[in-house]
């Protein structure tokens, strides 16, 4: 195997973000939102996670965080800059270490609880595969026969919606159904979303396109799967998730979908340090974000996957980990749930989570046995140090980048950067101007400052990104508007051109 030196472990680093995460661009990921989502995880690069600095008053309290085992004093770095706890596991040559660090309050050791966010979706997808495995359906059989009530589900060519195509998101459903109701002070959004509710947004649902013809993240495709397997097996999400999954890997005391007495369960916390509310879920949408775990659970679960020891899932795990589609982005494609990307001369398989509160990532290297995760009470950037700690030639990311000398522009300066730049064709960022203030909003994101260092250079304070916006031209009016942006992150430059 070639050895990897910093910068093809940059290069690396930016191919499986662009490959192996949850959208084009990940600054504008994690829980995917102003509309709620159970993995704001975008893609393009895996050290750009959303996350905000701590206020002014709050750093005396990061100075010196505390941290326990081999990796603690990495996330006790982390930790000066944003967050709040977190939790870390890494699997490498058949031994499991674990590690903690915070900034207030207790270690959290490897039992301590975390909101998983949309690594439940591979836990929903491995539920596919078993069944699939156990001979009760086939990837490309439609999903509707298990729906109740003749309910139809088509795409736009009335052929039905296959199970692979929910699995792979290249179902054409949106991100949410128009029916989740989210009000600016919910803090537990998916909560009173039940199936009555979804098979009447389903109904009435139109698709705009052929299945399996585009990759387009939908937290709605993993509800409706996990409640669409419920009902093929006669089980609620819950009771079918601990008999066919928790109860045979083991890890029935480790991953739950409600915490069990007597546990520590971390609070969350918005980007700011904030506390907010834990989420909960009704059946219909546990399958896309309800899970919450310990990084003893999680190491667990991929072992499981890895196949390091005797269980009953491997056929399905093995099902889950083989491309059965593409993405939008170059890259190894997807599994079922699992993201692939390439490291040098082998594939990596990932999936990243986010609540409200909270921030998952999880990465399997299947090819040499090694695996790992970092779990945060805080909407923060983590997917870097995950990586990190799954092939430590790929370095974190450079939070200093976030601590950057301003400059202050004009109205007048910042009104022609303003308009939609497209990134891909399912991710666009749109730039827009308040007084001397400029904002930035991705596709299904939530939008965040942009702070400039010069007249068209501008970086963030939640990710370590820069954005540079062409020069426009001379004369007045439209003539003047960026014709398009640079964004600079984990070495890697993704030019935007401006739509008409």
């Amino acid at each position: 195997m070639p050895k990897i030196t910093r910068r093809a472990g940059l290069r690396a680093s930016a191919a499986l973000a662009t490959a192996g995460l949850s959208s084009p661009w990940r600054a504008f990921a994690q829980a995917s939102s102003p509309a709620p989502s159970a993995d704001r995880a975008a893609s393009a690069a895996v050290a750009a996670v959303a996350a905000v600095a701590a206020s002014t008053a709050a750093a005396s309290t990061r100075d010196q965080p505390q941290h326990e085992g081999p990796e603690g004093a990495l996330l006790a770095e982390r930790l000066k800059y944003e967050g709040v706890a977190l939790a870390a596991m890494r699997i490498r040559d058949g031994v499991t270490i674990f590690s903690g660090a915070s900034a207030r309050g207790p270690v959290p050791d490897p039992q301590a609880l975390f909101e998983l966010g949309s690594i439940t979706k591979t836990f929903t997808a491995l539920l596919l595969a078993d069944a699939v495995t156990r001979g009760l359906i086939k990837l490309d059989d439609p999903v509707e026969a298990a729906l109740p009530d003749r309910l139809r589900l088509r795409d736009s060519q009335d052929t039905p919606l296959r199970w692979v195509d929910l699995a792979t998101q290249r179902s054409g459903l949106p991100r949410l159904p128009s029916n989740l109701i989210v009000r600016p002070d919910d803090g537990n959004p998916y909560a009173a979303y039940d199936w009555t509710q979804m098979a009447a947004f389903l109904s009435d649902w139109k698709a705009t396109r052929p299945r399996d013809t585009a990759y387009e993240y939908s937290n709605l495709g993993f509800g409706l799967l996990g409640q669409a397997l419920g009902f093929l097996q006669q089980r609620d999400y819950a009771a079918l998730l601990r008999e066919r999954v928790l109860v045979p890997l083991g890890i029935a005391d480790q991953i739950f979908l409600s915490p069990p007495p007597g546990r520590r369960f971390l609070d969350g916390h918005d980007k700011s340090g904030k506390p907010v509310d834990h989420w909960t879920f009704r059946p219909a949408m546990a399958g896309a974000g309800a899970l919450l775990g310990s990084t003893r659970g999680v190491a667990r679960y991929a072992q499981a996957a890895l196949g390091q020891f005797d269980h009953p899932l491997k056929e399905a795990f093995a099902l889950c980990l083989r491309r059965h589609g593409a993405r939008d982005v170059p890259g190894a494609g997807i599994g079922l749930a699992w993201n692939g990307g390439v490291l040098p001369g082998r594939i990596a398989f990932n999936h990243d989570g986010a609540t409200f509160g909270f921030s998952s990532s999880l990465w399997l290297d299947p090819a040499k046995g090694n695996a790992s995760a970092a779990l945060a009470n805080a909407g923060m950037g983590i997917a870097d140090l995950a990586l990190h700690l799954l092939e430590p030639a790929i370095p974190p990311a450079d939070m200093s980048l976030t601590r950057q000398a301003t400059v202050t522009l004009t109205p007048e300066q910042l009104k022609p950067l303003e308009g939609v730049y497209v990134l891909s064709p399912s991710m666009k960022i749109t730039v827009h101007a308040e007084g001397e203030r400029l904002f930035a909003r991705a596709t299904g994101q939530q939008g965040f400052e942009l702070f400039a260092k010069a007249p068209l250079v501008f970086f963030a304070k939640v990710t370590p990104l820069e954005i540079v916006f062409d020069p426009g031209k001379p004369g007045e009016g439209d003539d003047r508007r960026a014709p398009a942006l640079t964004v600079r992150q984990a070495g890697r430059n993704t030019r935007a051109p401006r739509e008409p």
